[in-house]
């Protein structure tokens, strides 16, 4: 990947919007989402792996820092994910039709590489207990994904941000 202003400029931006969104949350039922893997997945989908992986990093430093008790291990389970996203999409974009299929397969398949890293930092690094993590957090997470995915997909669809970058 060639290194320029523009880009430099758009990672910057996603992981301004990723700090923002890791702060606000969505009410939904008796818990609440947020979308800050939003800008994450869509800095993979756009620009590739270091991309996704640096925003990943960078663009969750506020919430890993929020939570009480701190969680530094989502700085690394975000960069997992925008990664994976970009390394994956990269081989699965040459598909012309139908650009949804392969984006969600590369958030998808990302989702099951961060998993296990999720699962191990939150059980047995973090107070979390085990069923908490399988049934809430996981579970909460994936659905945070496909949302993010589709979003990301609406964008790219409505902007061509490959072509301006």
């Amino acid at each position: 990947m060639k290194i320029s202003t523009k880009k430099i400029a758009f990672i910057s931006i996603m992981c301004a919007l990723a700090n923002i969104l890791g702060i606000l949350s969505i009410p939904l039922g008796l818990t609440s989402i947020h979308l800050m893997q939003l800008p994450i997945i869509l800095s993979g989908l756009v620009l590739g792996s270091w991309s996704g992986g640096i925003t990943g990093f960078i663009g969750t430093i506020l919430m890993a820092y929020q939570l009480s008790p701190s969680n530094p291990y989502i700085l690394l389970g975000n960069a997992i994910l925008g990664f994976f996203t970009g390394f994956l999409y990269s081989y699965l974009k040459k598909t012309k039709k139908r650009q949804i299929i392969p984006q969600t397969l590369s958030v998808l398949a990302a989702y099951l590489i961060q998993l296990p890293y999720i699962y191990v930092t939150d059980v047995y690094f973090m107070p979390i207990p085990s069923q908490v993590v399988l049934t809430v957090i996981l579970p909460k997470l994936l659905l945070e994904d496909m949302i993010s995915v589709l979003i990301s997909h609406i964008v790219l669809y409505r902007i061509e941000l490959n072509k301006i970058l």
